[in-house]
């Protein structure tokens, strides 16, 4: 069965969309590895851990020093 010139564009940009989101993805998940490596490098600015009594991960020196939960760098970090 022959397709029609309709046809035979969708199945061609069909291919074409497939190709560009794929490159897409690939690119989003570099964007993503390069993220978290800026946020561990800016989690690492804080050498002091302990963690609490919920097992979060405190970034303080002591109890009595402020401290921050890695979620709370997180927040930080992306305000930046």
């Amino acid at each position: 069965m022959k397709k029609t010139a309709v046809e035979w564009l969708v199945e061609n940009l069909d291919i074409i969309w497939e190709e560009k989101i794929i490159d897409l993805v690939e690119q989003a998940k570099e964007m993503e590895k390069e993220q978290m490596i800026n946020f561990a490098e800016f989690v690492a600015t804080y050498p002091n851990k302990n963690k609490n009594a919920n097992g979060n991960i405190l970034h303080a020196k002591s109890k009595y020093d402020g401290t921050e939960r890695t979620i709370d760098l997180l927040l930080i970090f992306k305000q930046d």
